[in-house]
């Protein structure tokens, strides 16, 4: 597939000038070091803030807010360090080891990877009840080592706080852990491998422009000269008062409420065109305003115009009584089993072509794994090739013996697993491609298989382990390391080194995040989370397999249906980009506007209009002159987080303010 198009050109030269500039010598040891301070900073304060402090969702978005926040003081810190003593101060290599530890950290904590599956360990003894049936569905189907008991109340303090006097029940949770722990180490590096694979054919030969990396790299740049420019651009701060005013100004009513807010979600946050058509989601985010800059314009038009476009399809297929399944009243069309199921089709072609279009590339890589073959290098990536193919099949077959274990039947994983893959690789890419935030998936991939076999052809004891594994997406770690891969190319050397620092990062992420949880728990008892992932979500994941057992449903035809048209559509618009220079659409908009980036259409839109004047009146001179206002845009938006966070901390105790979320 050809090269990323349009003024994303720009923002693939930029990183490539960046990274020829920023290149030193090897992944050190005070790198490393550093890198794990902050993932271990990042995940307590991740943690914190969401379970005690009850301010903003910290991790919600592919670059993690309290990540970005850590990352900006650590630069100027670095910077002020420099002024004294330069021979001392940390390189950009040295910097982008440190980011790349912390992407992959970030993921970790609340409603990255922990939140949901604690949740799952927790729930299903303690919040079982006559009404839900759990103990009469799920409890036998439980196998022992995944789950910690009820023993003494053990769960029940955890949701209500222990008594005076009593200790925490570690040992309860050391077995489950253990295990649950294994299988995030499997699907790590299955992750980790599929991206070393991977990262060659998407960066040079597809030259994607992984926009939410372009202006950390450019501040990273500025952070290293003696007089940084940026900092002393009109437009930056312009872009800085801006977003981080609105937080600051909103702060005052934490004081007096009768000031007003400045209102980010105009009309409540709905705006109704007509009759049968979903409401388009209203939000105004200035952190997705800011990276959306840095996006490809295609893109950018994309994203909107494929999300009205689904949008006007379901208000015809309301208006024609053309209907399946459970119709979605929140929002948006993202639940709706039309869209996700034609989006998910989408989805497959979109890799399946991506793999048959680097085939060149994985069959070198396979020859180097399996062959030895000399001509192929892979000195420049996290691990060999060989490795990452062992890595691969390694971590494949914990994960099928893990499952089965669990109660899996082998068919569900036959499907599940490689649905998971290509799920995975998609959402990776997606963001490298598009910048995107905030993404999900249209479908998960349990529900994939569910589907086409019928819940009906499965025993109870599948159908409670494949809801357990829905409590676990290890896939989370594939965006972070394809940045991080990214990043690796501006260091010079050997990158093993690096591969071993990422992996401190996850061992560190989850033993400090597993340790605050649940000692958050016991203490201050987590039915006051107010958290989704670990009060909520778990729970209903559990009522959907009593509901399955209950009431199970045969293959869905016309979902598959949906899944074929959405493969064909895609696959035409990919025939069609790839045939025509100028065709305007991108697949990525068809794929991924219906999911969670729903929040953010009103934000592109605004983007996209804003840079596609600044492209027709001053072209990409002018362009690169505004580069400033939405880099300032994104710290302000840091800085006002980071001082709403403090305020909350000192005057709010435990009734924080959400600050930065879906708006």
């Amino acid at each position: 597939m050809e090269a990323s198009r349009g003024v994303g050109e720009t923002g693939v030269q930029a990183h490539a000038e960046v990274g020829v500039s920023a290149r030193t010598e090897g992944v050190k040891g005070r790198a490393i070091l550093w890198g794990f301070l902050v993932v271990v900073a990042v995940n307590a304060w991740i943690t914190y803030a969401g379970y005690v402090a009850h301010t903003s969702s910290m991790n919600i978005t592919n670059f993690s807010i309290a990540l970005l926040s850590l990352y900006l003081v650590l630069l100027v810190g670095n910077w002020a360090w420099g002024r004294f003593r330069p021979a001392s101060a940390l390189t950009p290599a040295e910097l982008f080891t440190i980011l790349t530890m912390g992407l992959v950290g970030s993921v970790i904590p609340s409603r990255g990877l922990t939140g949901i599956f604690l949740g799952a360990l927790a729930s299903p003894y303690y919040l079982a009840t006559p009404e839900n049936r759990w103990a009469e569905f799920l409890h036998d189907q439980i196998p022992a080592w995944m789950v910690p008991p009820n023993s003494g109340g053990a769960m029940q303090w955890l949701f209500e706080g222990l008594p005076e006097g009593m200790s925490i029940p570690w040992g309860l949770w050391v077995m489950p852990i253990f295990w649950w722990t294994l299988l995030i180490g499997a699907g790590f590096l299955v992750c980790a491998s599929l991206i070393v694979i991977l990262h060659r054919q998407w960066a040079e030969h597809e030259r994607l422009a992984y926009p939410l990396l372009n202006p950390v790299i450019e501040l990273t740049t500025e952070a290293e000269k003696e007089r940084p420019s940026l900092f002393r651009n009109r437009l930056f701060w312009a872009g800085f008062a801006l977003s981080g005013g609105i937080i600051c100004w909103n702060m005052i009513n934490y004081f007096n409420p009768t000031i007003p807010r400045i209102n980010m979600s105009p009309n409540a946050g709905l705006f109704y065109f007509a009759e049968y058509f979903p409401p388009l989601l209203t939000h105004i985010n200035t952190y997705t305003i800011g990276f959306g800059y840095f996006v490809n314009l295609e893109v950018l038009f994309s994203l909107w115009f494929f999300h009205l476009f689904l949008l006007s399809q379901n208000a015809i297929f309301r208006r024609m009584g053309f209907y399946f399944g459970a119709d979605h009243k929140g929002g948006g069309t993202y639940t709706d089993p039309v869209v996700q199921w034609q989006c998910t089709g989408a989805l497959f072609a979109f890799v399946v072509v991506g793999l048959w279009v680097g085939r060149k590339h994985l069959k070198g890589v396979f020859r180097k794994a399996f062959r030895g073959d000399a001509t192929v290098e892979d000195d420049d990536e996290l691990m060999s090739y060989r490795a990452a193919a062992f890595c691969l099949i390694g971590g494949l077959a914990f994960i099928v013996g893990w499952l089965m274990q669990s109660g899996m039947e082998f068919r569900m994983i036959a499907l599940y697993l490689p649905a998971a893959l290509i799920i995975y690789i998609a959402l990776a890419k997606f963001v490298c491609e598009s910048g995107t935030l905030y993404l999900g998936v249209p479908v998960s991939p349990q529900d994939f298989a569910l589907q086409v076999f019928g819940s009906r052809t499965f025993s109870a004891a599948s159908i409670t382990a494949t809801a357990f594994s829905n409590c676990l997406s290890w896939a989370l770690f594939t965006t972070p390391l394809a940045m991080g891969a990214r990043l690796a190319d501006a260091i010079r050397g050997n990158k093993r080194r690096l591969f071993w620092a990422v992996c401190l990062a996850l061992l560190s992420g989850l033993a400090v995040n597993i340790a605050l949880t649940i000692y958050y728990g016991y203490t201050y008892g987590a039915y006051n989370f107010y958290d989704y992932p670990f009060v909520r979500y778990a729970p209903s994941v559990m009522n959907g397999a009593v509901a399955m057992i209950q009431d199970p449903y045969v293959t869905s035809w016309p979902r598959i249906a949906f899944f074929g048209i959405g493969a064909a559509f895609v696959s035409l618009l990919m025939f069609m980009r790839y045939r025509f220079p100028a065709w305007p659409f991108h697949p990525v908009g068809f794929i991924v506007s219906t999911t969670s980036i729903l929040h953010e259409i009103l934000s592109l839109f605004l983007v996209w209009a804003f840079k596609i004047i600044i492209m027709r009146v001053g072209g990409v001179a002018l362009y690169r002159r505004f580069r400033p206002l939405f880099i300032g845009i994104i710290v302000g938006r840091a800085f006002g987080v980071v001082l709403s966070f403090v305020i909350d901390v000192i005057f709010f105790p435990g009734q924080g303010h959400s600050v930065h979320g879906w708006v």
